[in-house]
Order: structure tokens, then C-alpha cells, then sequence
């Protein structure tokens, strides 16, 4: 499988995976999932329009602050909940912006696959 389709599959099921723990009221892995399906999704953005992967979260914030500053500004602004997840007690308001920022970024830009633009639908 080639790299862009391997950031695809891992956002929609990093994605689908958060959409079932709902039914279980699993906030915290809800949270965890969810950002780790944004990383994911700006991982796609970046390899689909650079041809490579950033090494780390402050590689990956650099290059889309410089490239892509319309989903930088959505990541940099939910970053924090992604680091407090592990350490506080998790709130529903929480997960609504996470939801929020993906889809935003999914709405905003437009070289996306239609795997990943149906994700709007669920």
C-alpha cells in the first residue's frame, strides 16, 4: 500500500473508531482517537502536496504554519486538549472541537480524497 493511501486508511479508521466509542460514553479514548485522526489527516495533507512525512509533532506544526497555515491555525489552536488528555479529565466540549477541527480542514481544503470528504456525512 503506498503512503498516501496509508494516511487515508489510518484517518478514516482512527475516525470510525472514535464514532463507535460514543456509543460507549468512552470520553478520554474518544479524545485520543479523534486527535490522533487529525495528526493523520494533516500527515495526509502534507505528504499529498510535499511528497513527505514531517519526523514529529514540531516538524509537522512547521510545516504548516510555512505551507498550509489555514490548518496549522486549526491545530495549533486544539493542541492543547490533545496534551491534556493523557493528564486531566476530559469534557464533551472537547470532542466537539475536535470534530469541528476536522471537519473544518476537511471542508477548507480542497485536495482530499473522497474516502476522506465523506467523513463529513457521518
Amino acid at each position: 500500500m503506498d503512503q498516501l493511501k496509508e494516511l487515508e486508511e489510518t484517518f478514516i479508521e482512527q475516525f470510525e473508531a472514535a464514532q463507535i466509542l460514543k456509543e460507549h460514553k468512552k470520553v478520554k479514548s474518544i479524545t485520543i482517537l479523534l486527535s490522533k485522526s487529525l495528526f493523520a489527516l494533516a500527515d495526509y495533507i502534507i505528504f499529498n502536496e510535499l511528497e513527505k512525512l514531517p519526523k514529529n509533532h514540531s516538524e509537522r506544526f512547521r510545516i504548516l504554519e510555512k505551507r498550509f497555515p489555514e490548518v496549522y491555525e486549526v491545530l495549533d489552536e486544539i493542541w492543547t486538549r490533545y496534551t491534556d488528555a493523557y493528564n486531566k479529565p476530559v469534557q464533551k466540549q472537547g470532542i466537539e472541537m475536535l470534530e469541528g477541527a476536522i471537519n473544518d480542514i476537511i471542508k477548507k481544503h480542497g485536495k482530499l480524497s473522497e474516502r476522506i470528504k465523506a467523513i463529513l456525512g457521518k
